[in-house]
């Protein structure tokens, strides 16, 4: 076995050192048709591709990415806020959109859609070419067809199917978040139905109907209590005046009204004037004559008979008998004292007025105080179950106006493409088959006339090297 193995090493040395037993001129000969014949092979080849190959146009046309995002921000009074924002598509570094954009440039439905909307067959409807530029936001398409115009109809046909399935994957999406947020919105709305409820429940259960009306409870103490200063201050000026006017007439409040009795009877005051008369008579018949003188005598039992008949008169109209007041009171009044002493009685009744009034103050502030009192934990309750309620209003509220906002905000999934170079018309038709297949004949050839002549200066080179 290795004799042998040994055997075709040497046929191989000898073979590719000494070569054939041909002579020059036919070894030449070998040569030559060996190199015609690749030669004509790979011109075959040539020919054929550039016979078979379609010409091909090429349309091109660029979408670019806006760079900066949008916020929105609603403020609902009494009851929170809702925001939206849309942050810019290349806030993460880890995702570029335009990757996103570029599988749904490629993907089978688009290139479906295209060709429908073109009436074209799926075959001719080619897999567009993408490139995305660095550091920026373009996408470059480029598109081919058999004519100029079929390049850039499939173009067209192209974008718009894209701008179709973006819109039709954003109102999908929106109208899943829609329906995520609508569950959440039945559970707002139940909460606030029930919070509402629990809020008329214990309206209806302690008669506060709400916390103005607890507010108004302190509002209508401290009224009462004004009131009630008021009438005090009052009632200390009416009783400073009343014993001003007691000091004034040496009276009581009880003895100037029995005074005003006696003043108002018409018998007693004609007793009264006649036992003036009879005493100013009394008094100049003194002065000129003896007690023992007969006129003077019948003037004293004149005056003691009247005075009697006072005395009766006025026990029958007061209750009692007093001779100083009975005397208090003259029947001319120069000195004004009935007119006092009215005053002293209207100052006796607003006396009495304003201390039933600061009394009824007094029950009404207590009654008012106590109901106050009561509702102090009912007020507490009250108002923790109106901020439940608000809470859960506003929650409501926000989700509401946050779903409203995000129909409006379609872009926060699928950024916004614009195009900025619409499908160019292409003018010549794109020759790189024919460059690339005539370039490849040349290459080819070339290297296959290199390799025959390395074939054939083989031998010399070959020997040089074994004999050193």
């Amino acid at each position: 076995m290795k004799k042998h193995h040994h055997s075709q090493l040497l046929w191989l040395k000898r073979a590719a050192v000494k070569g054939s037993s041909l002579t020059i001129d036919a070894r030449r000969w070998v040569y030559i048709k060996t190199a015609l014949g690749a030669l004509t092979f790979i011109w075959t080849l040539v020919i054929l591709t550039l016979t078979f190959s379609s010409t091909n146009f090429e349309s091109k046309w660029t979408l670019i990415l806006p760079g900066a995002g949008t916020g929105t921000l609603i403020s609902l009074e009494n009851l929170g806020h809702a925001t939206s924002t849309s942050s810019s598509p290349y806030t993460s570094t880890s995702i570029d959109p335009r990757e996103n954009y570029k599988a749904l440039s490629k993907s089978e439905m688009l290139i479906n859609y295209a060709a429908q909307s073109i009436d074209i067959s799926l075959g001719a409807m080619r897999e567009p070419k993408l490139k995305l530029p660095n550091q920026t936001g373009l996408i470059e398409f480029t598109i081919s067809g058999k004519t100029a115009q079929e390049a850039q109809d499939i173009a067209w046909a192209h974008y718009h199917s894209l701008q179709a399935l973006l819109s039709e994957l954003r109102n999908d999406e929106a109208l899943q978040r829609e329906n995520g947020v609508k569950v959440s919105m039945n559970s707002f709305s139940k909460k606030v139905s029930k919070s509402q409820e629990e809020i008329l429940n214990f309206q209806s259960k302690i008669g506060l109907v709400s916390l103005e009306q607890f507010k108004e409870i302190a509002v209508i103490i401290e009224r009462l209590r004004q009131n009630k200063v008021n009438m005090v201050s009052k009632l200390q000026g009416v009783i400073a005046s009343q014993k001003m006017l007691e000091t004034h007439l040496s009276l009581n409040t009880k003895q100037a009204s029995d005074l005003l009795k006696l003043k108002n009877d018409q018998l007693y005051q004609q007793l009264l004037v006649t036992y003036t008369q009879t005493t100013t008579t009394l008094a100049e018949y003194s002065g000129r004559y003896g007690e023992k003188h007969p006129q003077v005598m019948t003037q004293t039992q004149q005056q003691e008979n009247l005075f009697k008949a006072l005395r009766k008169r006025c026990k029958e109209l007061v209750g009692y008998q007093d001779d100083s007041l009975m005397l208090k009171l003259s029947a001319d009044d120069l000195d004004g004292r009935a007119l006092l002493m009215k005053q002293l009685l209207s100052l006796e009744i607003d006396g009495a007025g304003l201390s039933q009034e600061i009394n009824t103050l007094s029950a009404q502030i207590i009654t008012w105080e106590t109901r106050l009192k009561n509702s102090n934990n009912d007020a507490a309750t009250l108002q923790d179950l109106h901020r439940q309620h608000q809470l859960a209003t506003a929650v409501f509220t926000s989700a509401i106006a946050k779903m409203d906002i995000g129909k409006a905000d379609i872009y926060s999934a699928y950024p916004l493409i614009q195009l900025l170079s619409p499908p160019t018309f292409p003018k010549n038709a794109n020759n790189l088959v024919v460059i690339l297949a005539i370039l490849g004949g040349i290459l080819s050839s070339l290297f296959c006339l290199a390799g025959l002549s390395i074939l054939w200066v083989r031998k010399p080179i070959l020997q040089k090297i074994l004999m050193t």
